[in-house]
């Protein structure tokens, strides 16, 4: 009410056609394979400026609570997760040459008596496996295996650093994730996820995700001002 001017890194053309991707993509599996929910959000690599998010289908869809933003709830990242371990494995030593062998292979359980057995997507055991060629099949067991050589807790430290607050290597994070970490076990938020993996693109730096660019007051004086929207004003 104090005439408050707020700029967000909002980019709204990649907003609308975001939220009407996700629409399109979840009407195409809501009957075949029962998802009726997504979301999505884009983030620029280098500035961390969130440019579009889709917290749900629809946001007036009470039947999937479309009101709650999935971008900012914890959910299992599947196989997203795999190039953190890849990543990790790069940093201790690995190379992209180093050999993994695919065959079903049997892993202690949290429970003594239950072995964790991984199985790959496709069904079938593939020898031996460069990692590069590993990592681009997305293949589950050579993943666990890698997670299993370089250690829980390196992995975690690789994803927090990256800005997964939600890996952080506590001690009850550390008692309550396995191997099956590997394959998505460990839950995430998509935007922290979103931004860890900018770091990917950016030759390795974190970036922290953004969403105010400038706040201005009734006067037009400048009361808040990203370290992104200064960069570009004085370039």
């Amino acid at each position: 009410r104090g005439g408050l001017k707020v700029t967000t890194t909002l980019d709204w053309g990649l907003q609308e056609k975001a939220q009407d991707i996700v629409a399109k993509e979840i009407a195409k599996v809501v009957d075949t394979l029962g998802i009726s929910n997504g979301a999505s959000v884009m983030i620029d690599v280098n500035s961390g400026d969130v440019l579009s998010m889709v917290g749900s289908r629809s946001f007036f869809d009470e039947d999937i609570d479309g009101e709650v933003n999935v971008v900012t709830r914890l959910r299992q990242p599947g196989s997203s997760i795999k190039p953190v371990v890849y990543a990790t494995a790069l940093l201790n030593g690995f190379t992209p040459a180093s050999v993994l062998i695919d065959v079903e292979t049997e892993f202690p359980g949290k429970d003594e008596n239950t072995p964790y057995i991984p199985k790959n997507y496709d069904g079938e055991e593939h020898g031996p496996l460069h990692l590069k060629e590993a990592l681009a099949s997305s293949i589950n067991i050579p993943a666990v295996k890698l997670l299993a050589r370089v250690g829980v807790k390196e992995v975690l430290t690789q994803a927090y650093k990256m800005g997964m607050t939600s890996l952080e290597p506590t001690q009850a994070n550390m008692s309550r994730l396995g191997l099956s970490m590997a394959l998505g076990g460990g839950e995430v938020k998509l935007l922290e996820l979103s931004s860890a993996y900018g770091a990917f693109a950016n030759g390795g730096y974190k970036v922290e995700p953004g969403f105010i660019l400038k706040v201005e007051d009734a006067n037009g004086e400048v009361l808040f001002r990203s370290v992104a929207s200064f960069a570009k004003d004085t370039m």
